[in-house]
C-alpha cells in the first residue's frame, strides 16, 4: 500500500484558498478608520439608542476586488481632507495587507463633525 500523502514543496498559496466575507472586510474597514487620528466614533439621538452611529461601513467584494465606502465624525478642529486622505489610506493598506483583496477604491463621508474631541475631556474635575 503506497503511501499518498500531499507534497509540501510548493507555494503555501497554491494549497488552499481564502474567502472574506463583507462583514469581515467591513470589520476590518471600521477598524482601520478607527485607527486613523481625527476619527471618533459618534452617535447621537435615536442612532445612540440603537447602536448605529460612525463609523459605518460598507463594503463588497467581487472576485477578490473589494470597494469600501465608509462613514465617519471628525471632531471640529482637524482639517476634514486630510483625515479623509488619512482614513483611505488606512483603509486601503488594511484590506491588502490584512483580507489579501485588491482595493478598487475606498469613499470616505464626513457624517458629522462634532463640536469637542473626546480624548481630551476631563472625566474627573
Amino acid at each position: 500500500m503506497a503511501d499518498t500523502a500531499p507534497a509540501l514543496d510548493g507555494d503555501p498559496g497554491e494549497r488552499g484558498s481564502l474567502i472574506v466575507h463583507d462583514r469581515v472586510a467591513e470589520q476590518i474597514t471600521a477598524k482601520a478608520a478607527l485607527d486613523t487620528a481625527g476619527v471618533r466614533p459618534h452617535a447621537s439621538g435615536l442612532a445612540k439608542l440603537a447602536g448605529r452611529g460612525t463609523p459605518k461601513t460598507h463594503v463588497s467584494i467581487a472576485a477578490g476586488r473589494v470597494r469600501a465606502k465608509v462613514d465617519i465624525a471628525v471632531p471640529w478642529n482637524y482639517p476634514l481632507s486630510a483625515v479623509a486622505a488619512d482614513v483611505r489610506a488606512n483603509v486601503t493598506f488594511a484590506l491588502s495587507h490584512l483580507a489579501g483583496l485588491q482595493v478598487d477604491g475606498v469613499d470616505v463621508a464626513i457624517a458629522a463633525v462634532t463640536t469637542h474631541d473626546a480624548s481630551t475631556r476631563k472625566r474627573v474635575q
